[in-house]
């Protein structure tokens, strides 16, 4: 049994604060070309790689005019990879041990070896570099593309390239807030490595003879080579056997509810894609902090009532930061203190997770509400990526449902005497309808109210350029400035201050139908000065002034007439820029 602390959480809070988790945090993407720069470069403007006064003739002739993003022809392997990662922490570059990491090597038909993701930790974009075989050592030239990433920003794909190159610390001199100098360590490139070796072991394995030598991804621009924090350092691969769980073909794989609790607290619902066949349950589309392997598949054995997911299934390589990604079962421990904290211990179950199998409903329960289901960065230690407790999966079928009303959960008033403010409105909308059942967060929406009319999101004031106006925001938008939203919790901010009450509606546009929570106002918990009632708003009608109805707001004047359930209506113009 192994016992690792996973987070810490506060008893009297609604929500648990973020797991600590071994390898961050990032989100993962469809497309694994198309990735969020921002993650990459988090700390690059901190670190210089071009020393002052060096010359970067050298580099620069050594460096590759075309990535190797196709798989060379060979003999493909999968390593296990140990060595120090680094990565950029508060904005300094900080290295860590490892030992179970996956590194694709692929013995050339040309006689050389060609490494996928040489630098992990780089979001992983897929390319290849080469490694030259003479006398028993791989030589690994610097100067190659290691790196390519697409950057979306919006309106225009971009793409950056990264080289490969060695880094050296060396000390400089800062200044902090209070005019005092200070010390830190500063890295720079390395003009002097001209490239990474290994020497070929007889079992296969490769042996580094440079370890010291911190290698990473530069970018080159403006003439200078920049480096994001992230780099590799005293590596070895060694022969990996373990092949991935595998799915057989021609599986029908049918939307699952999962339903779980993250933090042995809140419940939480995703849908993940689910098979039967054979008396087994192949699982997929989970989601997770890092990007999982492709073609990846979880799998229970069926017996009667029961199902079993044992622990130790290899899944493949995650695409984040090339971990050997496992899943094992958990039997956690909740300690709490004195003072209502408490803490989350992870234990590794030595037995499977079992699940009380309904084929009937098509729905699985773990027999104990509190075993977890794990994605776990190597096979011998916990180091958790992600954890999934009192696992649930049943099929989904939708329909259309009222979807559960908003909670508030913070208001602060504008007022136009407060130059440089604003008000906001903070809430929860929640992905389940009014019985608790699961609903398509895609398919949610909210609309805010100043007294009985929705507000207007506009291009100039919430939403962007080139979108037209409407009343209704999707769950999942933000925009990072006037909207926000993550998970449950959304808050908008406004520069209004002409109504006497505001108000928050989901509405659900799910199963070929529209249906609508009601309004709910909020309630100033201290004077109660704020409406204690809601209103039932049954449709919100938008017409020209000819009374054409119109499908949402169009650029004019514009008839917005809300009716309600108890037949009554009232209506508003609205002018759209």
């Amino acid at each position: 049994m192994r016992k690792v602390f996973t987070l810490a959480i506060m008893a009297a809070l609604s929500m648990a604060t973020f797991a600590q988790r071994p390898y961050g945090d990032v989100s993962p993407e469809s497309n694994p070309y198309l990735q969020s720069r921002s993650t990459l470069n988090a700390g690059r403007v901190e670190f210089k790689a071009q020393p002052a006064g060096v010359s970067l003739s050298r580099s620069k002739a050594a460096m590759a005019d075309e990535a190797i993003t196709e798989q060379p022809d060979g003999e493909l392997m999968l390593m296990r990879r140990e060595g120090t990662d680094w990565l950029p922490v508060y904005g300094s570059p900080a290295p860590a041990d490892y030992t179970e990491k996956g590194t694709y090597v692929v013995k050339g038909t040309d006689g050389n070896y060609y490494f996928k993701n040489f630098v992990t930790n780089m979001c992983n974009g897929g390319q290849w570099v080469k490694g030259t075989v003479s006398d028993g050592v791989v030589t690994v030239d610097c100067g190659q593309i290691c790196t390519q990433l697409w950057y979306d920003n919006g309106s225009t794909n971009e793409l950056y390239t990264y080289y490969l190159f060695g880094l050296k610390g060396q000390e400089a001199t800062g200044t902090d807030w209070y005019g005092e100098e200070y010390t830190y360590t500063e890295y720079v490139y390395d003009e002097t490595v001209e490239s990474i070796q290994f020497k070929i072991e007889d079992d296969g394995s490769l042996s580094p003879l440079n370890p010291d030598v911190l290698f990473g991804g530069l970018e080159y621009e403006d003439e200078e080579l920049t480096w994001p924090g992230y780099g590799d350092q005293n590596c070895s691969f060694h022969p990996f056997s373990e092949v991935p769980q595998k799915e057989p073909e021609g599986l029908e794989y049918k939307d699952y509810i999962f339903v779980n609790k993250p933090y042995m607290k809140d419940y939480a619902y995703a849908i993940v894609q689910a098979a039967i066949a054979n008396d087994k349950l192949y699982l997929k589309g989970f989601n997770s902090t890092v990007r999982l392997p492709e073609g990846y598949v979880v799998v229970a054995d069926i017996s009667g009532d029961k199902a079993t997911i044992s622990g130790d299934q290899f899944l493949g390589v995650e695409n984040t930061y090339s971990t050997l990604l496992y899943v094992k079962v958990s039997d956690p421990e909740v300690q709490t203190d004195e003072w209502g904290w408490s803490t989350i211990y992870d234990y590794e179950s030595e037995s499977p997770l079992v699940l009380n199998y309904d084929a009937a409903a098509n729905r699985f329960d773990a027999v104990d509400p509190e075993d977890g289901l794990l994605f776990n960065a190597g096979k011998t230690e916990l180091l958790v990526h992600d954890h999934f407790y009192a696992p649930i999966f049943y099929e989904f079928n939708e329909v259309s449902v009222e979807p559960a009303a908003p909670v508030w959960t913070y208001y602060m008033p504008y007022s136009v005497f407060d130059w440089g403010a604003w008000g906001y409105a903070s809430f929860n909308l929640y992905t389940t309808d009014v019985d608790g059942n699961y609903i398509l967060p895609e398919k949610l929406f909210f609309s805010l109210y100043f007294d009985d009319q929705p507000l207007v999101f506009s291009e100039e004031t919430y939403i962007g350029w080139g979108d037209e106006p409407t009343t209704e925001i999707g769950y999942n938008f933000s925009n990072n400035d006037i909207i926000g939203g993550g998970g449950m919790y959304h808050t908008v901010y406004f520069y209004e201050s002409d109504f006497t009450d505001i108000g928050v509606q989901t509405i659900y546009r799910g199963g070929g139908d529209v249906k609508r929570s009601p309004v709910v106002y909020y309630v100033d918990p201290t004077t109660s000065v704020k409406k204690a009632t809601t209103a039932q708003v049954v449709s919100t009608v938008y017409t020209d002034v000819s009374g054409r109805q119109r499908s949402g707001l169009v650029k004019g004047l514009n008839i917005v007439t809300v009716k309600y359930a108890d037949g009554s209506q009232k209506s508003k113009k609205l002018f759209v820029k």
